[in-house]
């Protein structure tokens, strides 16, 4: 049985598809609108589809291809998406997460949604050897990922961070002084809650548990994306979810507030990663 794919190279792929949609739009000199005319779509259609937020069916790619005379490359490019057996759980995992109205994640790494370029950078560089795909291309994803936060109506965030977060090294002691000053930044933003569960409380049983987002949608139940390996896992059915529920109730009940939180970090960066500077 082969080895399951990862998640990031698939969205990367989405992405690649968007920015070469918009290339040869481009290309062609044509707005979003014009594009959108000539296939019978609005604009904002053809936006999310030039933003990997969608992706077009096999049919209208197809007559996207035709329209900006792209010779068979967008038609390609969207019928390879349906290579994956992943496909429709990671894209499922994305639009779920961009209609998300609060976020709730545990785990024992800086969450993506508020790591800094560098931090960034250097985690998924760190991975690549295990999880495959191309660096550059993951770091497009990302890139649309953080556009959630910086959204007219961001969804909140609250995060519980096991404190094994502040101490294991990610490209360098620079590159961790940075995010962490970063991370404390963050947790003043409206909307953002981050709690440090230290080493004295419920670190290890993070680090047990691993990586999980609780995301809450309007007028529908809460799902829940599970990092397990390279193959997350999309849960959706409510006596599953709520047990996720319980588990990160007790352990943001349990972890530091909010300022003994940033006391911890800034006692990281002091001991750890001092200003080479001063």
């Amino acid at each position: 049985m082969p080895a399951p794919k990862p998640n990031d190279p698939y969205q990367a792929r989405v992405a690649k598809l968007g920015l070469t949609i918009k290339e040869y739009r481009v290309r062609k000199r044509w707005t979003q609108g014009q594009l959108g005319k000539a296939v019978a779509l609005t604009k904002f259609a053809i936006s999310h589809f030039e933003s990997g937020a969608h992706i077009p069916l096999r049919e209208t790619a197809a007559l996207i291809d035709g329209a900006l005379g792209a010779g068979g490359r967008i038609r390609r490019m969207r019928e390879e998406l349906d290579d994956n057996p992943d496909a429709r759980l990671i894209q499922r995992v994305f639009k779920i997460e961009q209609r998300a109205v609060r976020i709730r994640h545990v785990g024992g790494l800086v969450p993506a949604l508020l790591q800094n370029p560098a931090y960034e950078r250097a985690i998924i560089e760190q991975n690549i050897s295990y999880l495959g795909g191309d660096v550059e291309e993951k770091l497009k994803y990302r890139a649309l990922r953080h556009e959630i936060l910086k959204r007219p109506d961001p969804p909140s965030l609250s995060v519980v961070l096991g404190e094994a977060a502040l101490h294991a090294v990610i490209g360098g002691l620079a590159v961790m002084r940075s995010q962490l000053l970063d991370l404390i930044d963050a947790s003043r933003r409206p909307g953002i809650d981050l709690r440090i569960a230290p080493f004295s409380r419920d670190a290890q049983l993070i680090q047990q548990l691993g990586e999980f987002s609780l995301m809450d949608r309007r007028g529908e139940g809460p799902a829940v994306y599970v990092s397990a390996g390279v193959r997350g896992i999309l849960v959706t059915k409510p006596p599953a979810v709520d047990e996720y529920v319980t588990i990160y109730d007790l352990l943001h009940a349990r972890a530091l507030d909010a300022e003994a939180s940033r006391v911890l970090i800034r006692k990281a960066i002091r001991e750890m990663y001092p200003d080479a500077h001063h």
